[in-house]
């Protein structure tokens, strides 16, 4: 196989377990809620562009987070005039309960993997999602890291926006991934102003109304 194709020559990566992860994939939400993307940091960017910030609040991410999902917040804290958070790594490697003692009603947006990409430490997003959703916190999760390997619940995790490639776990192609938004987060700014993105823009018959 190339880069461009996912590895289906290894006995655990065939062409129906491929098939499967996918389907997976759209049953953990509505397909309509979801985008496919370029790239995680482009997913990151939408988020961003979208979620609001005042002044003075906070937005959380973790000590050596993967870049693709820093670059984007640290932008929007700068802009905002928001304070940009990094937890460190607890002694215990307890991320769970390191973030959720961070939540405070000072978060606005919690940007988050459900695992850490360094050693695969987990994170309890059920736990952390319904603490977001006490404070009125945005959670954005990076799920690049397990998404096609681990169970993910959207309806239990409930998160603002959940963004990954397909090159991992999903067994897809480079340059390929998806960006859910949930329905409250789904009428904001696109990032471009593609006019084959606008609703109804395959009739060709009326490309200017």
């Amino acid at each position: 196989s190339t880069r461009s194709e996912p590895d289906l020559s290894g006995p655990s990566m065939t062409a129906n377990e491929y098939k499967r992860r996918r389907r997976a994939l759209m049953r953990m939400m509505e397909p309509d809620s979801i985008a496919i993307i370029p790239a995680v940091s482009y997913g990151v960017a939408l988020a961003a562009k979208n979620l609001p910030v005042e002044k003075g609040q906070t937005i959380l991410l973790l000590q050596d987070q993967f870049p693709s999902h820093v670059y984007s917040w640290r932008l929007k804290a700068a802009h905002a005039g928001a304070v940009l958070k990094t937890i460190r790594r607890p002694p215990d490697n307890d991320w769970t309960a390191a973030v959720i003692d961070a939540i405070d009603h000072q978060i606005a947006i919690a940007a988050l993997p459900n695992c850490h990409w360094t050693d695969g430490t987990l994170l309890d997003l059920v736990k952390i999602g319904a603490r977001c959703r006490q404070v009125g916190a945005a959670l954005v999760v990076d799920g690049t890291q397990s998404l096609g390997a681990m169970p993910f619940s959207v309806a239990a995790v409930q998160p603002d926006f959940l963004i990954t490639t397909a090159h991992k776990w999903l067994l897809g192609p480079y340059s390929f991934g998806f960006c859910y938004a949930a329905p409250a987060r789904q009428h904001g700014v696109p990032l471009e102003e593609n006019w084959l993105n606008r609703a109804g823009s395959e009739n060709f018959a009326r490309p200017v109304d």
